[in-house]
């Protein structure tokens, strides 16, 4: 596929690769055993994470949107006990992947890449894991390919409902951007305070050079119909939380039990859009049960 410059998603190479150090820096901060892959796909090139033990059952998962693998398993790092996890970068967002933006949500493009992933891995049928922007990645593929997905674990999920749009634009889109062009240690904190309870360094770093060297993707992901999903019949747990300010349980919560066929498990959780350890410890321990091992 052919890329133009006016797709690149970084100011310029350097920023690319300032988010890679970054990139290689989180990994090894997370303490974990992992191996790195290569694939190319009709979209791109694609950097896949394989971590933990091989020799276990695999999960896979994708990043939210304008995020990165690393941050993304951190959340979910208690899943490695039990499982080895599976973590592609998502071309034309943060990562090592193809940093060109040549997936449109509203095109089914992620599922069409999805499923070029998983052929190249030899893999039929899997258990996904998807937070935020990656919900909306995955409910692709389960248009266009439901029996890809044995079972999913959806956190904080986007696809489904979204929250008010006027806080959405003012409290996050707007300081988004003007940190995007003016970086302030209080615009940093504005935006950390309303997103997330984690006060780790590596989350606060992460933003900050997510803002200030890419191009993050401002359209909202899309929201799946009834009619879309009518042939996903696989068991679904959402976790949500009413103090998210994106996907709140409130709204999610009542549109996922009229457009899955299969009615999905929901649980409430406390906390914002990026849960605290604690609230993530008793996520996964759910997650693990549903799956099973």
């Amino acid at each position: 596929m052919k890329n133009t410059k006016e797709k690149f998603v970084y100011k310029n190479e350097k920023c690319m690769r300032d988010m890679h150090s970054f990139y290689d820096k989180a990994m090894t901060s997370l303490g974990i055993a992992y191996r790195e892959e290569y694939i190319e796909t009709s979209y791109g090139r694609t950097h896949i994470i394989f971590a933990g033990d091989e020799e276990k059952p695999p999960i896979f998962t994708l990043h939210g949107g304008n995020g990165i693998t690393p941050i993304n398993l951190m959340l979910f790092l208690p899943l490695l006990e039990n499982y080895c996890i599976i973590a592609p970068d998502v071309i034309g967002m943060p990562g090592k992947s193809a940093p060109y933006r040549t997936l449109d949500t509203y095109k089914e493009d992620f599922g069409r890449w999805e499923c070029e992933v998983l052929d190249k891995l030899g893999i039929d049928k899997v258990n996904f894991v998807v937070s935020s922007y990656s919900a909306a990645m995955m409910l692709s593929l389960a248009k266009l390919a439901p029996k890809r997905i044995n079972k999913a674990a959806m956190l904080v999920p986007s696809g489904i409902a979204h929250g008010e749009l006027i806080p959405i634009i003012t409290k996050m889109s707007i300081p988004f951007m003007k940190y995007y062009h003016k970086p302030s240690k209080q615009t940093l904190n504005g935006i950390m305070e309303v997103m997330s309870d984690r006060d780790d360094e590596l989350c606060a770093e992460f933003f900050d050079i997510m803002m200030s060297t890419y191009k993050m993707e401002m359209r909202p992901p899309k929201e799946y119909r009834k009619s879309e999903l009518k042939d996903f019949r696989s068991p679904v747990m959402l976790f949500a939380s009413n103090e998210d300010i994106f996907f709140p349980a409130d709204k999610v919560f009542p549109k996922a039990a009229k457009i899955f066929p299969n009615t999905p498990k929901l649980c409430l959780i406390r906390g914002k859009h990026m849960p605290h350890d604690k609230t993530m410890e008793k996520v996964c321990h759910k997650i693990t049960a549903f799956f099973g091992t």
